[in-house]
C-alpha cells in the first residue's frame, strides 16, 4: 500500500505536487485547482491540530476504515464533510504557491511522525495511527492530483 512514509513514494507525490501551476482544470468534481490545494492544506492539518465533529461509528471504524485504507480505490465523487468542502465552509484558498508549500511541509511532517505519535482522530474513521494517517494522506493527495491530471 502506498504511503508517504516510504521515501520514494513521498518524493514522487511531492514531484507531482510541484508540477501543479495553478492553471489546471479538473477532470471531475466541482473544485478548481486553488480550492483543491486549500482543501489539501486543511486536511493535512487533521492529524495534528484540527478536531472535527466525530462522525465515526462502529461500522466506519471497524469495516470501512481498513477497506478504504488498504483495499478500495478512492471514488471520484466522494463527499467530504461540510467543514472540508471548499464550496461550503472549507478553508478559503490563499496564494497558490504558499498553499502548495504548506501541503508539502505537512507531507514531510506526517511522514516523519513516530509510530507511537498520538494523532488526532479522523472524523469518519476515529482513532488512527501515524502509519494509517500516512496511508490515507498518500491516497487522498494522489486522488486529487489525478483529479487535475498530474
Amino acid at each position: 500500500m502506498p504511503t508517504i512514509r516510504n521515501q520514494t513514494e513521498k518524493n514522487l507525490l511531492i514531484e507531482r505536487l510541484n508540477r501543479l501551476t495553478g492553471e489546471e482544470k479538473p477532470l471531475w468534481g466541482k473544485m478548481n485547482v486553488n480550492q483543491m490545494m486549500s482543501h489539501l492544506v486543511q486536511t493535512a492539518d487533521l492529524p495534528f491540530n484540527i478536531t472535527l465533529k466525530d462522525r465515526s461509528n462502529f461500522f466506519s471504524r471497524t469495516l470501512l476504515k481498513p477497506l478504504i485504507l488498504y483495499v478500495l480505490p478512492m471514488p471520484k465523487e466522494v463527499k467530504t464533510s461540510p467543514e472540508m468542502n471548499q464550496q461550503e465552509n472549507g478553508r478559503p484558498p490563499q496564494q497558490f504557491e504558499a498553499d502548495k508549500t504548506l501541503v508539502i511541509n505537512a507531507v514531510h511532517a506526517l511522514a516523519s511522525l513516530a509510530d507511537d505519535h498520538d494523532c488526532k482522530h479522523h472524523p469518519f474513521f476515529g482513532k488512527m495511527s501515524a502509519k494509517e494517517w500516512a496511508v490515507i494522506a498518500h491516497k487522498h493527495i494522489d486522488h486529487h492530483l489525478k483529479q487535475f491530471g498530474v
